[in-house]
């Protein structure tokens, strides 16, 4: 089903390793700050892999909510997240219980499932903590925010890869759009970080063993990162969605730069944005993009975030978009670190921009391409 988009971005949150806020994000990237790596703990057979952690004081304040005190990391990024973007958006949270939260997740609880299921092996399913289940669900995040907000209805929670968070903002209006009743959305993105992931991704080269990586350069593999990133989605507000996409799936990395052209065309029907926004990890997602951006923007700046935040999967989507508001309120792109030479727009300095409107791109791990236009 597609619906004729015609709403707004009304508030975003956010918290990443380089920020407590959205706003504390973008000036440290436009700074230039590049996230502090440290290894992932927990791994073994010698191998060992970077990863960017969310300070703990970054979500202490969810932390002292009564049903999170024992809760997992990825529950505390994205209730942040969601409460921040609800402020931005000056709705009250006696009023927050009228709208639907709709989350984007690709592994989930990575860490609390590792330690539930290290007790049902080691010691036994009598041993295994009860405590511990429910946050190894995928939906456990959201049912925290869910609780929290008293909303008892529509509360949704979508699996995919890092360009779930774009497929979850189009599936968001579309309830909106089916319900006029509806007065919002929140919708989440939200991941954290597990050796085990990290050594997923290297068996499939995609994971890096360094402090840093290359964007649109040598495909080195990326570095996993904490983050959660949310907005508020309604029919008011200062940042419009001009075209969303459910996204393409493509079967092989040779066919995803046609999925990726495909999709962007139809999003952008014509327009030429004035800034694009990337996914650009280290790896064959570099490749897509650069062929892209290269074909239809020729001229266009891009700007990657995740050189410098990491590779936060289910959260990054949607933090692309939390940073395009920034984005066009100041009119400029930040730098891209570690940029490479095969794309020659991409941002080296604060970029300038001109124009009302900017491309979101995004190329997951798993076989899924998505954008999304916005505008002023």
């Amino acid at each position: 089903m597609d619906l004729k988009v015609g709403f707004f971005i009304q508030g975003v949150g956010g918290v990443t390793p380089v920020g407590a806020t959205a706003e504390q994000t973008w000036d440290e990237v436009v700074r230039g700050a590049e996230a502090v790596r440290q290894p992932l703990p927990k791994g073994f057979g010698g191998r060992s892999y970077y990863y960017s952690a969310v300070p703990a004081k970054f979500t202490a304040a969810a932390g002292r909510q009564p049903r999170l005190r024992r809760s997992g990391t990825i529950s505390l990024l994205g209730v942040t997240a969601g409460l921040a973007a609800l402020a931005d958006a000056g709705i009250q949270l006696e009023e927050a219980k009228k709208g639907a939260i709709v989350f984007a997740i690709a592994c989930g609880g990575v860490d609390y499932t590792r330690r539930f299921y290290h007790e049902v092996l080691t010691e036994g399913a009598n041993v295994a903590s009860p405590l511990l289940f429910p946050e190894t669900v995928y939906n456990a995040p959201a049912s925290h925010l869910a609780a929290l907000l008293k909303i008892d209805g529509r509360d949704y929670t979508l699996v995919g890869d890092s360009s779930v968070g774009l497929s979850a903002l189009h599936f968001a209006s579309q309830l909106l759009a089916v319900d006029p009743a509806l007065p919002f959305c929140v919708v989440v993105g939200v991941e954290e970080a597990d050796w085990v992931l990290a050594d997923g991704f290297a068996t499939w080269r995609m994971a890096s063993n360094q402090t840093s990586f290359p964007v649109f350069g040598p495909r080195q593999g990326t570095i996993l990162a904490e983050s959660a990133a949310a907005v508020v989605l309604s029919r008011s507000g200062w940042l419009r969605l001009v075209e969303t996409s459910a996204g393409l799936p493509f079967f092989s990395q040779k066919e995803a730069p046609a999925a990726l052209a495909d999709v962007v065309a139809r999003v952008c029907n014509g327009r030429t944005p004035a800034g694009i926004l990337s996914s650009a990890n280290g790896t064959f997602a570099d490749r897509v993009e650069e062929a892209v951006f290269a074909s239809q923007f020729g001229s266009t700046p891009v700007y990657a975030h995740k050189p410098a935040t990491g590779e936060s999967l289910g959260a990054s989507a949607l933090l692309q978009l939390v940073l395009a508001k920034f984005a066009l309120e100041q009119q400029k792109l930040p730098p891209t670190l570690h940029a490479g030479d095969r794309l020659q727009t991409v941002t080296r300095g604060v970029t300038e921009i001109h124009g009302n409107e900017v491309l979101i791109s995004s190329v997951g791990f798993n076989q899924q391409v998505n954008a999304v236009l916005v505008g002023r």
